[in-house]
């Protein structure tokens, strides 16, 4: 369907679920993880311009009917300066579903900020070991006892454990960290992108485990639901009481249609540190306002 945002006619999906703002507000992270696509951001900010944008665009997407979902992501979120500010501009909106991507460090000093205002606080968490959780984020983590105490301290806004595999290499390590993670009400294992040499990124292939639990899955795990959504696919499941989500953005062939197809074409929308607002994560490409 065709809508209408800052004067330029832009071309969207006819679907609710699919009307989503990321907001990538800054490029900084306390951590180095080596799998990560962020540690080579080009580090370009500008809080207060950014700040503007997001409420522009919020009621941009309002006039025409498509503010559905929104996420908070980064680099870490939380070491943006204008945090607080960015918070009271979201509660001025009708966002459906709004959620924040973060690895936790800061998280117990914003509970009042985000706990009512965010659907799901999503918090990323690689190994049940602190000690090997630590070792690959490359800083000191909240240990799972701090989880456990945040947990208790989100009264209306949901928890999400975020993980990738590099710390399993069986099915019994996916379950044990199922049930470790199971005072979180969420938990979702995320397929790796696969990234070409060039962006000098550590890439830790763990495709075959990924298939053999989704397997496990299907002849263990009650089925909830599996929805593809252009280039990024899930399935939700439960076991025991614990709802399980495993998900993969094929990256490489988003980048590939965007090559070829028109740029009034939007599947999603981002705004960039710089303020940038386009419907890609590439910020000079479809860009609506700068």
């Amino acid at each position: 369907m065709e809508v209408n945002l800052f004067g330029h006619r832009i071309l969207v999906e006819k679907n609710e679920w699919l009307w989503h703002l990321h907001l990538k507000i800054t490029d900084k992270c306390n951590a180095k993880c080596s799998f990560c696509v962020e540690q080579n951001a080009e580090r370009c900010e500008n809080a207060e311009y950014f700040i503007i944008q997001v409420d522009e665009m919020l009621s941009e997407m309002e006039k025409e009917g498509i503010l559905y979902s929104v996420s908070v992501t980064g680099g870490e979120p939380l070491l943006f300066e204008k945090f607080t500010k960015l918070c009271e501009v979201l509660g001025k909106h009708d966002i459906k579903f709004l959620t924040i991507n973060t690895n936790g460090k800061y998280l117990e000093n914003h509970i009042k900020e985000i706990d009512g205002l965010f659907d799901f606080v999503d918090i990323s968490r690689h190994a049940i070991s602190d000690k090997k959780n630590n070792e690959i984020f490359g800083t000191c983590m909240p240990s799972l006892v701090d989880l456990e105490r945040i947990k208790g301290k989100l009264l209306k806004t949901k928890m999400r454990l975020q993980c990738v595999l590099c710390d399993a290499n069986t099915i019994e390590d996916v379950l044990n960290m199922i049930d470790a993670y199971s005072f979180a009400d969420d938990l979702s294992f995320r397929k790796l992108m696969k990234l070409s040499e060039k962006s000098g990124i550590k890439y830790d292939e763990k495709e075959e485990l990924y298939n053999k639990i989704l397997e496990y899955a299907y002849n263990h795990f009650e089925f909830i639901e599996q929805t593809i959504q252009d280039y990024y696919v899930y399935e939700i499941w439960k076991y025991k009481d614990t709802l399980i989500t495993f998900s993969y953005s094929n990256m490489k062939m988003l980048s590939e249609i965007e090559k070829a197809e028109d740029n009034s074409v939007c599947r999603e929308f981002i705004i960039h540190p710089d303020g940038t607002i386009s419907g890609s994560w590439n910020k000079n490409m479809k860009v609506i306002k700068k």
